[in-house]
């Protein structure tokens, strides 16, 4: 069984599951941490968190990376 690491701590679940998404659709097996805690109130470390096996880390990351960039491109 593959060790999964976090990748992403997301806002949201929303964001995760667009991570999620995201990462899948480049071949990237996905696991959600803390799925369950949209709308209770987020303590330290308890936000939703993207996890991916540990072999798929760095192309996880960059995924991520691009995602983000996009985004701030967007906003400006």
């Amino acid at each position: 069984m593959d060790k999964y690491v976090e990748v992403f701590a997301a806002s949201d679940i929303t964001f995760a599951y667009l991570m999620k998404a995201s990462l899948e659709n480049a071949g990237i097996p996905v696991q959600i941490t803390n799925e369950n805690l949209q709308g209770a109130y987020c303590l330290d470390g308890m936000v939703p968190g993207v996890l991916v096996p540990e072999n798929h880390v760095e192309q996880a990351k960059q995924i991520i990376k691009e995602i983000q960039h996009s985004s701030e491109i967007e906003q400006e």
